[in-house]
């Protein structure tokens, strides 16, 4: 059994999500694309993750509904979260984030360096699954 941390990537444009899984491999993240909502979260029931990065604009149902439903689930609840969106980070995204305990917003496009940083030190702070 592999020690890398799993990471699920919910990101419903493929070349984006590709790429993004590509720095993240090359990291040594054991990593999950989900390409929409739904199939995010039933990665998320399925399979145990240290952390989901989620776009919030996609299909069936967004990704603000796949961190909600994941929040509902005790046993999920914990898992760390990193937005990454196109969005505009303006207050209402803030405050969405801050009640529903996301770690991070990054802005698309973002910079690759401190993204994995980001990543490394969250996995670092994340208690064990």
């Amino acid at each position: 059994m592999s020690n890398k941390k799993r990471i699920l990537l919910v990101e419903d444009e493929l070349d984006y999500g590709k790429m993004v899984r590509m720095r993240l491999d090359a990291a040594g993240y054991d990593v999950t694309l989900a390409t929409d909502a739904y199939h995010g979260a039933q990665e998320i029931i399925k399979k145990d993750f240290d952390l989901v990065i989620l776009d919030l604009m996609m299909p069936m149902g967004g990704g603000e509904s796949v961190l909600e439903r994941m929040r509902a689930i005790p046993a999920k609840a914990h898992i760390p979260v990193v937005i990454l969106t196109a969005k505009p980070l303006d207050d209402r995204l803030t405050e969405y984030a801050r009640v529903h305990d996301v770690s991070v917003i990054f802005g698309k496009p973002y910079d690759a360096e401190e993204f994995l940083s980001t990543i490394a030190s969250i996995l670092s702070e994340a208690p064990a699954n």
